[in-house]
């Protein structure tokens, strides 16, 4: 059995190598396969973080596995001068389509012949009444072995769409990423701040949180405040824009998961743009505050309610309201339900794939 994993990998994003490394030690501890291969971009650090398995390699897969991540979406450009202009001239609707694809995360159209695919962990949406979007994700999903989706968004839009999915939750807060959290000693209470970021260039808001946060920060000289950027590929505005601020900055090529783990670990309380970021801030139990940029962060404070939103008005008072509130950073009930969804996904995952290529 040759079985391929395909996501965000190669991006130098923290939690998406946190993602690839969970579903190797899925995939190993749970099936037998010849070959292991993960695909995403070229990247010549991914295979540090890899125990056996191939990364990019052409080989001829069984099974596709497209893990975790925001799979398909189309979201809305902000409405500047450029993007005015670019729209205007590209009027035709076959132009449009294909930019719309190329929004959309695994946009590469795979040819269905010659092996089985199936989608553990994922997000869909939002589409905007992006008809062609919609479509694109549904014909994608109609015909897997099995789709194992992270939220109940994203499971309504399986049912809305006549697709049997299977309502788990993100890998990471399964039991094959516990491992990682649960030796992490519990560090002491301090006033500490991480701010973790991420570039957002669509329009979700007549506000930028970008600008709100850097003012926010300015205004309140007196907070122990860091910034955290978890993929420096992908966050180049922020990395210019908190050269004279303390930061951190996630670089794969020389750190390990476990340290940058560490590091994040010595944070109180953390305000996060990443969906991932709040993840591990959770697991760490620290206090969370997430950052309405995409509905994923909304959703997440809703599978964790001990999570507070900062909503996507981005309003400065609130968000230093929030700070002064009693936080929580117990959010043991909620993860516990979440390992759980995510532990039978996964479990009913590999039920299918028994019963479809062993005959179990």
């Amino acid at each position: 059995m040759n079985i391929s994993i395909k996501g965000a990998y190669g991006d130098s994003n923290f939690g998406d190598d946190l993602l690839m490394i969970v579903f190797e030690d899925f995939i190993k501890a749970n099936i037998k396969n010849n070959s292991l291969n993960f695909i995403g971009a070229e990247n010549n650090y991914v295979s540090k973080f890899l125990n056996g398995s191939s990364y990019n390699n052409n080989q001829k897969d069984d099974l596709l596995v497209y893990g975790g991540g925001t799979q398909f979406f189309s979201f809305i450009e902000k409405s500047t001068l450029a993007t005015k202009i670019k729209n205007n001239i590209s009027k035709n609707p076959v132009k449009i389509f294909k930019k719309v694809l190329h929004k959309i995360s695994s946009a590469d159209n795979v040819e269905a012949t010659g092996f089985e695919k199936a989608f553990l962990g994922f997000g869909l949406g939002p589409f905007n009444n992006n008809i062609q979007a919609i479509e694109f994700a549904k014909n994608q999903l109609k015909d897997s072995l099995f789709t194992g989706v992270r939220d109940q968004v994203s499971y309504d839009y399986c049912n809305d769409w006549n697709i049997k999915s299977f309502l788990g939750a993100d890998v990471v807060f399964s039991s094959y990423f516990y491992k990682h959290i649960q030796n992490v000693p519990k560090a002491e209470d301090t006033n500490k701040i991480g701010i973790i970021v991420r570039d957002w260039d669509w329009k979700n808001s007549p506000a930028d949180y970008q600008d709100q946060l850097i003012h926010f920060v300015n205004s309140n000289p007196h907070l122990d405040v860091t910034f955290i950027v978890f993929a420096k590929d992908k966050d180049p505005k922020w990395i210019k824009r908190i050269q004279n601020y303390k930061s951190i900055v996630w670089h794969p090529e020389t750190m390990q998961i476990n340290d940058f783990i560490e590091t994040l670990n010595s944070f109180s309380t953390f305000i996060t743009a990443r969906y991932h970021g709040a993840i591990i801030a959770g697991l760490l139990g620290k206090k969370v505050i997430c950052v309405e940029i995409e509905p994923k962060l909304r959703i997440l404070t809703e599978q964790i309610p001990s999570f507070a939103l900062w909503n996507d008005h981005f309003d400065i008072s609130t968000l230093e309201d929030l700070l002064n509130s009693e936080l929580e950073n117990d959010h043991e009930k909620s993860i516990l339900e979440l390992r759980s969804k995510a532990d039978d996904m996964l479990n009913q995952f590999v039920k299918k794939y028994n019963n479809t290529f062993n005959g179990e």
